[in-house]
Formats: C-alpha cells, structure tokens, sequence
C-alpha cells in the first residue's frame, strides 16, 4: 500500500484555505458564528492558518443537538472555525481516501449517493436469487480510535498530518478511546475508510457475486452455489453459502474492527430487499412502510406550515420537490395522490 507524504504544506497553502473557508460558508452565511468570522475574513483566515502551522487546533468544543428523524441520533457539531479547517485537510486527503474505495461504496462519494445504491441494488436483484443485508450496531459510535488511527498511518506518512488528525479523532469520545462525532465532515470520511479493507476482504476474499455498501448499511448476493464455489458439493445451497459468508464477515468485523454486526437478515430477492428505506423486488423499487410514514409526516409538517403563514409558497415548495426527489426511485403514485387530496383538504378549511 502507497504511503503518502509532503502533504502538510498543501493543507496550510493560503489558496486551500480560502476555498475551505467557502466551502464550510455554504448553507451557514447566516448562522451567527459565519456572520462574526466574515465581518474580518482575511485577518480571521490568517489567525486560523497560523494555527495549523504551530499545530497548535483546539478541536473539540462540540455543540450536541438531538434528532429523531429518521431514528433517534445525537448530532455534534464543531465551531465554524474547526469547520473551516476539516474542509482544509479533506481537500486534501480526500483523493486518498477515495483511492482505497471499491466502485459499489456510495456514501460521502462524488456521483454516488443513495439513489445510486438503490439503483445497484436493483439491477442485482433482477438476476440473483438471495442476499444477504447487514448493519452495524451503533457504527458512529463504536468506531475504535486506535483501529483508525492505525489505518490512517498505513495510508500516510506525513507526521504533521497524523498529529492533526489524532486531534480531530482524541476530540470525541462515546466511551473511552471510541466513537466518532456524527456531524464533522472528517467523521464521514473516517467511517467510509474504516470499511474499506471489509469491502476488499468480501469481495476478494470471500468472493461474493455482488456487493455494495453505503457507510454502514451492507448487502452481498448470491444466485446460486455454482457461481461462487464452481467446485462445491451439490447439495451446499446458495442460501447456505451465505450463511457461511456471514459467520467470515462476523468474524473479520469483531476481531479487525471490534465493531459488533446487527441481526443478519438472509433473503429472497422475489420477496424483497429493505435496503435505505426502499423495498427493492426484481420487478420495482417499493417504499417501505416506515418510510411511507416519513413521507407522510413530512409532507403533512409541510402543508400546515404553509397555510399557518409560517413558510412562504416558495419555501414550501422547495421543501416538497425536496422530499418528493427523496422517493422518485420508488413506486409510490397512490401515496402521493392520497398526501396531495390530504393537503387539499386542509387547504379547503383554511380558506
């Protein structure tokens, strides 16, 4: 594996800070702490250049907010000014991390996302007749500092680098020497690389007929016993071959990783997929019934605020072709025509 090196001096170039400083800007011009930091732009990118190059960051001093949808999840974080500074090294370190990516890992990637996994997911379940769904148990959260720190090392060279990244990753902790803040730009990338070597080890390895993962959230497929083990016995099932895959990947993440596997979930493609919120069938892409909930709920949230005055009609329908984008993978004409008569309604009553 290549290590990389002499990459300090491109973080701390004046021109990769200024563009950091314009990404982390983006959606947060109004937010007090930009408002403040762009009342002195130059004297203020000047002062945080300084930083990095005494290595003197003070990382940390998160603010935690809770959020329940989809699921319960606390959110950290960090002041504008850390912001500013993740965007300096990930424009950076970005290609490595990418370097080390199999092409079917769709999470924090440039022209991937999850529509794109819904559509892989799709297109294998056409021709395979099982798979094999899996998630981690509190992934964020459990991600060991020391397991990381050695994977960053193997990947770069740069002293300076590591002592910053150490910083970053020493800033958060759920339990001692664990634990990634969910809402730092560095956090995304760190847990997309920490499995990056399980990506190879499935598909090398164990050889699967097909896989992709999005950050956490994993499936392999298999049609049939011939198609991954030419050789095996007759009677050694394509469902059984999976079993066995499972009990590899259970072990390969307990004992490399010390990450702990979520309830496996064994499958018939003719049945159904549930993969990042679709029911995915060889003959369509489904919304499962949570959410079909979600979609719901938001779309209600959305039509009482507008008519309440609490959101103007553009605002309003930015926010629905945002959530209608979010399922357009999905089969979902009767749900849509029932929430619209729905936002009718209310808008009847209104009047």
């Amino acid at each position: 594996m290549k290590r990389y090196n002499f990459l300090y001096e491109e973080i701390v170039d004046y021109g990769n800070i200024r563009l950091a400083f314009l990404k982390a800007l983006r959606g947060n011009r109004q937010s007090p702490a930009a408002i403040k930091f762009c009342r002195n732009t130059e004297k203020n990118l000047s002062l945080l250049r300084n930083k990095l190059l005494l290595l003197n960051c003070d990382w940390g001093n998160y603010r935690s907010f809770l959020i329940t949808d989809p699921k319960p999840r606390i959110i950290s974080t960090a002041p504008f000014e850390q912001r500013v500074m993740h965007h300096a090294m990930m424009n950076v370190l970005e290609n490595i991390f990418e370097r080390q990516s199999i092409y079917h890992n769709y999470a924090c990637r440039k022209g991937k996302g999850t529509h794109a996994a819904v559509r892989y997911a799709f297109k294998q379940c056409k021709t395979k007749q099982f798979f094999l769904k899996l998630d981690i148990r509190k992934y964020f959260d459990s991600i060991d500092h020391e397991v990381l720190k050695t994977m960053l090392r193997r990947l770069i060279k740069d002293k300076r680098v590591i002592f910053l990244l150490d910083g970053i990753i020493n800033s958060y902790e759920t339990d001692p020497g664990k634990g990634l803040p969910i809402g730092n730009l560095t956090s995304q990338f760190f847990a997309n690389l920490y499995l990056t070597g399980l990506d190879h080890y499935i598909l090398e390895e164990l050889r699967a007929s097909a896989y992709c993962r999005y950050m956490d959230d994993f499936v392999v497929w298999v049609s049939s016993q011939a198609e991954t083990r030419p050789h095996a016995e007759p009677d050694i099932s394509a469902l059984s071959l999976l079993k066995e895959m499972f009990v590899n990947i259970d072990n390969y993440v307990t004992q490399n990783l010390k990450l702990s596997i979520k309830q496996p979930v064994f499958g018939k493609t003719a049945v159904g997929l549930p993969f990042l919120g679709f029911l995915i069938k060889e003959k369509g892409i489904y919304l499962l019934q949570k959410s079909k909930k979600r979609f719901s709920k938001r779309m209600s949230e959305i039509t009482t605020q507008l008519y309440n005055g609490s959101i103007s009609e553009a605002k309003a329908a930015e926010r629905t072709l945002s959530v209608f984008s979010a399922i357009s993978l999905a089969r979902t004409n009767r749900l849509r025509n029932k929430v619209c008569a729905k936002g009718e309604q209310l808008a009847a009553l209104t009047v």
